[in-house]
């Protein structure tokens, strides 16, 4: 039996994205009632995770928007368990008023099916801005379809979504070797009009890729034997040789752009 735990992941690249307005201060006069002790300050933006792609699943400083994990064993193709959660957003209320702090809940949900010799895992989630009344979901989908053999696992992934803000897609064993398998960032943060009207595109496929790794006796990764990958038209070439998890994974994120004004 071989258990795997599969993330999808929507972070925002920037320290700081989404100003509808310029920030400004209101002086508070001494003995005035105060209705927003923390801050005087009100509108500018709010506080991004402030990163790039990341494999990282233990280090409190690696956030996101929102975080999604599936575990399944093989072959059965059954689910052992399942997490979603939304790190803390900071920034003005409703855009505009004074700064505060907030977490979102997201709508998550999960299938797993067997399908011909695989098992196919669907997870996605919708989650919005909690300090903003009626803002549109962070959308976001993954695909697997992992296909046992003996000494190997075929992964094939298929990654969508709003394209904004970015969004990681990967897999740990049960030995915590983790293999990245798809994402895709925005151009910049003005691409935050995904989110809205005749933009917003959730089922637009952003990145794709077929991966074939050798694997243990208990099914943990070894080494990546072959594959390939997409990315928005563009990404490395297939691979026909054995490479260490290390090297694809930062050839993979590598190969997505990340925003333009990130970070």
């Amino acid at each position: 039996m071989a258990i795997y735990k599969l993330y999808l992941r929507s972070f925002a690249p920037w320290k700081e994205f989404g100003a509808l307005v310029n920030g400004f201060r209101v002086p508070v006069p001494p003995r005035a009632p105060v209705l927003y002790p923390a801050s005087a300050e009100f509108g500018g933006s709010f506080h991004g995770d402030g990163r790039g792609f990341s494999l990282d699943t233990n280090n409190p400083a690696v956030t996101a928007r929102v975080n999604y994990w599936v575990q399944v064993t093989l072959p059965a193709g059954t689910t052992a368990s399942s997490r979603a959660w939304c790190d803390e957003s900071r920034g003005p209320w409703m855009g505009v008023g004074p700064h505060g702090h907030a977490v979102g809940t997201p709508q998550a949900k999960s299938s797993v099916t067997r399908t011909g010799h695989g098992v196919k895992v669907a997870m996605q989630y919708g989650a919005p801005n909690p300090l903003v009344k009626g803002a549109p979901d962070i959308d976001a989908k993954a695909e697997f379809l992992l296909t046992e053999a003996p000494g190997s696992l075929q992964i094939d992934t298929v990654v969508t979504g709003d394209q904004f803000p970015a969004c990681e897609a990967f897999i740990e064993d049960a030995r915590s070797n983790k293999l990245f398998v798809g994402g895709f960032a925005p151009q910049n943060k003005d691409q935050i009009l995904r989110l809205y009207g005749h933009m917003n595109k959730p089922g637009k496929v952003w990145f794709q890729s077929h991966i074939v790794l050798s694997t243990d006796t208990q099914g943990n990764f070894v080494k990546v034997q072959g594959g390939g990958s997409g990315s928005n038209a563009t990404g490395p070439a297939s691979f026909n040789l054995g490479i260490p998890l290390v090297q694809w994974n930062a050839q993979i994120m590598n190969s997505i752009p990340m925003p333009a004004d990130a970070r």
